[in-house]
């Protein structure tokens, strides 16, 4: 008979679904914090297959009661995350401003700003977008701007690319990611500088200065080895709740990881075993890790979406 473990509730299968009606035409992975044990705020996650009509929404304009993040980024390349072949735009606020982009991108909607449909014009092969909604579920409501779309500048901050600031400083030996570890291109290779080789081959990490305020820290990584993934303590914890969101990257199937992890959770390490895309709920202090990844048949992505600017991860004193 199987045993039931204490911290269960927060280690939790994704689940394929249909997505608010008028923002996707197709099922993605998607939770909100009904799902999430109160965390606070919503996240879906699909992969664009082929150049599409506009999405998020499918038409017209909408605003949010909360800061949004849409997330742009290599579906597969462990070796080379910024690699995209893609070309996006998107129309932000009254005036309709329209930016494109083609590299791996995060675009920041403040709340209360309009926003139109994301649209694909080029692509050569699918890539992964992820949202994060900073509030506990999804709303939206119709917003008005121009007739039509202009040129400027006034949002232009808010399209951020996907690679990691020096600034704030990175983990480092207590309980952070060392500064080695970041390449000259802005990529994290944590696995390469013997952080643990089950960790990242490479990762992209921005924080809450790098996103104009906007009171998260997040990560995008593509993970194909296997072992433990962090060295210098056997758990440790946050000040702020974090969810740990780990997906496959086959765009034939969302409901695919293509490896298996453990992950200890709790003062006592209580393990947990998956081998499904799922996502790990870590309140403010709770301890977690050590987190192993025991074998991988495909290489699979990893993200993490923390409620604060910064990213603080002392390590959990263990007695002897």
């Amino acid at each position: 008979m199987a045993v039931k473990k204490e911290f269960a509730n927060f280690v939790k299968p994704m689940p394929v679904k249909d997505p608010p009606k008028g923002l996707y035409a197709d099922p993605c992975l998607w939770m909100e914090a009904k799902d999430l044990e109160g965390f606070n705020a919503h996240f879906s996650f699909r992969f664009i297959n082929q150049p599409a009509g506009p999405f998020h929404p499918l038409e017209g304009a909408i605003i949010h009661p909360f800061d949004e993040l849409m997330v742009f980024e290599t579906a597969g390349n462990t070796k080379n995350i910024l690699e995209f072949g893609a070309e996006i735009s998107v129309e932000l606020g009254e005036e309709r401003e329209e930016y494109t982009f083609k590299q791996p991108t995060a675009v920041l909607i403040p709340k209360g700003t309009p926003h139109g449909s994301f649209k694909v014009k080029k692509l050569k092969k699918p890539i992964v977008h992820y949202s994060i909604g900073l509030g506990p579920a999804y709303s939206a409501s119709p917003a008005k701007w121009a007739a039509a779309p202009s040129r400027g500048t006034k949002y232009s901050k808010y399209i951020k690319k996907m690679i990691t600031a020096v600034t704030p400083p990175p983990p480092d030996a207590e309980g952070r990611l060392a500064p080695s570890v970041i390449g000259k291109d802005g990529i994290m290779r944590p696995a390469k500088f013997g952080v643990g080789p089950g960790n990242g081959d490479e990762i992209v990490w921005l924080y809450g200065p790098d996103l104009e305020g906007f009171n998260i820290n997040f990560t995008w990584g593509l993970y194909s080895q296997c072992g433990k993934w962090h060295r210098g303590g056997e758990s440790h914890y946050h000040p702020e709740a974090e969810i740990l969101a780990f997906v496959g990257l086959d765009p034939d199937k969302l409901d695919y990881l293509g490896a298996e992890l453990e992950l200890g959770m709790g003062k006592d390490l209580e393990r947990h075993v998956f081998n499904k895309p799922t996502v790990v709920v870590c309140p403010g202090g709770f301890p977690h890790l050590p987190l192993i990844t025991r074998w991988v048949d495909k290489p699979y992505g990893f993200f993490v979406a923390c409620l604060s600017g910064e990213h603080a991860s002392p390590w959990v004193e263990t007695k002897e």
